[in-house]
């Protein structure tokens, strides 16, 4: 019976997996030409090291400067983020400074509080976010606002961890590696039209897709979820179809995690929402309930196994599969997004990831985790924030 299991979750693991490979090679070229308002949001809380340069990337896009307005909703700094952004308002009439507040009307908190007070003052037809610490192209928002063809309600962009060139410590290239599978799964998944995931890294969406669905209103229990969430919101009660933007002209990066507790805090906050994707989508629940069955089974099965049939080869096999089509999604993800040069880390990376995704899919679930400098709970129905 023991193969059995064995066998029935990596083949199913296996088949989902390829069928995310092949959407990888589905075309994806319809682009509009249409001159939309957009308003680019981004959240901020002591970004002081980074906010001036974000800003200053924003200012040099290529889309006609009247039709974008750019307002950063800082959240509580306390460092000299506002300062820097009041700096960039004096000098550019289209950088808007919000200082947000506590909503007790919404019962937003966080980076979900913020957008959502930048976006009410927002007058774009697009709003298109990343990160505070992120960086932008110059060709940025005119590629992503080229995807937003008529029937299209939420564009998916690539955001990378570091880029080539840049010297990172291998940490940081497996970290890189990791969140280009991440990216390769969900294009692959929105090619194929069965929308899984985001990163608000590089993410837009028309204004009247978000007031669809009440906004945050529906995820504003949940700690995080400003771009996964909000997709699986636009895609199950809203008609408006998703797309992933493919095209190098709209990449954006940021760096990596500096230190390994800093990495599991950021995957138990991007887990923490796994258990509530039952309600919005099943189905993306079962894939990320079957990535957790496919690692727990080689780490802890594997020792069962062998003690209680005295033989490693089914659990041999199976590993094998699995990392056969991991890396196949992997190569493909690399070469989309010209990272091949990350490839060389798929070995070590294969085996690092295995523990660490059942780490994150455990405490992920239990919700306790640090961001942005507060101390997160999360429970069943809401969160709070430790003193």
């Amino acid at each position: 019976m023991f193969n059995y299991l064995f066998i029935a979750i990596t083949g199913i693991y296996f088949v989902i997996i390829l069928l995310l490979f092949i959407g990888l090679f589905f075309p994806n070229r319809e682009r509009t030409s249409n001159r939309y308002r957009v308003s680019v949001v981004i959240a901020a809380r002591n970004e002081e090291a980074n906010i001036g340069t974000l800003l200053s990337e924003l200012v040099q896009q290529t889309y006609p400067t009247e039709l974008i307005e750019i307002i950063i909703a800082n959240d509580g700094s306390e460092d000299r983020t506002g300062e820097i952004i009041d700096d960039f308002a004096r000098k550019y009439s289209h950088i808007k400074h919000v200082t947000t507040t506590l909503d007790t009307e919404t019962g937003l908190k966080a980076k979900k509080n913020a957008l959502n007070q930048g976006i009410r003052r927002s007058t774009g037809e697009i709003i298109l976010s990343t990160d505070a610490d992120c960086h932008v192209q110059p060709t940025w928002v005119e590629t992503m606002v080229s995807y937003f063809t008529e029937p299209v309600g939420m564009v998916v962009g690539f955001s990378q961890l570091g880029k080539p060139g840049i010297h990172d410590s291998l940490f940081e290239k497996l970290q890189a590696l990791d969140f280009l599978s991440l990216m390769a799964a969900a294009q692959g998944s929105l090619n194929l039209g069965w929308p899984l995931a985001a990163s608000g890294q590089n993410i837009g969406y028309r204004k009247v897709a978000f007031e669809a669905v009440g906004g945050f209103d529906k995820i504003k229990t949940r700690i995080s979820g400003d771009d996964v969430l909000l997709l699986q919101l636009i895609r199950k009660y809203t008609p408006w179809q998703i797309r992933f933007v493919p095209d190098p002209a709209a990449f954006n990066w940021t760096e990596a995690e500096k230190t390994l507790a800093s990495f599991l805090s950021q995957r138990k906050r991007w887990a923490s929402n796994g258990s509530y994707q039952f309600k919005l989508n099943r189905g993306f629940f079962i894939f990320i309930l079957w990535v957790f069955l496919i690692n727990a089974i080689v780490i802890i099965g594997t020792p069962s196994y062998v003690l209680m049939s005295g033989t490693i080869t089914v659990p041999l096999i199976c590993l094998a599969a699995k990392l056969v089509i991991e890396f196949l999604i992997t190569f493909k993800g690399a070469v989309v997004y010209q990272r091949l040069d990350l490839l060389k880390y798929f070995p070590l990376w294969s085996i690092l990831q295995m523990p660490y995704i059942l780490f994150a899919g455990i405490f992920g679930t239990l919700g306790h985790f640090v961001w942005k400098d507060r101390r997160y709970f999360q429970e069943s129905t809401t969160f709070r924030v430790a003193s």
